[in-house]
């Protein structure tokens, strides 16, 4: 009788170490994949940033256009933080990373004196 138990027994910890190996690498691949997401953000950076300021030389050069998006706010009053999770597991580093940028924001808004608004998307958030 101990000898059924103890081969149940092992059965379990081989399925336990199976799915660990299977879950890390699992981890690995989310992990890539968000490190491959940020570098394609980081490259895009300077375009967005070009793009902003030729926006802001056509707004700032005398055209007609008064429009409130176009206009650069004097002082800050409030700041909204749009946080999006995952609703699942598994999805590596990305959601601790969404997480500590959000801090980062509500920082920022508060040491600039701003209210600040947080919506959040996502069952792990």
């Amino acid at each position: 009788m101990a000898g059924g138990r103890e081969r149940v027994l092992r059965r379990r910890i081989s399925s336990v170490q199976n799915t660990k190996k299977i879950t890390r690498a699992m981890e690995l691949i989310a992990a890539t994949r968000v490190v491959k997401a940020q570098q394609r953000a980081r490259a895009a950076k300077p375009y967005a940033e070009q793009i902003t300021s030729v926006i802001e030389n056509l707004a700032a050069g005398g055209a007609e256009v008064d429009h409130p998006l176009l206009r650069r706010a004097e002082k800050v009053e409030r700041v909204g933080v749009v946080v999006i999770s995952s609703d699942r597991g598994l999805a590596g580093p990305y959601n601790t990373t969404v997480i500590r940028a959000a801090e980062r924001q509500v920082q920022n808004a508060r040491s600039e004196g701003a209210d600040y608004a947080l919506i959040v998307i996502g069952k792990k958030a």
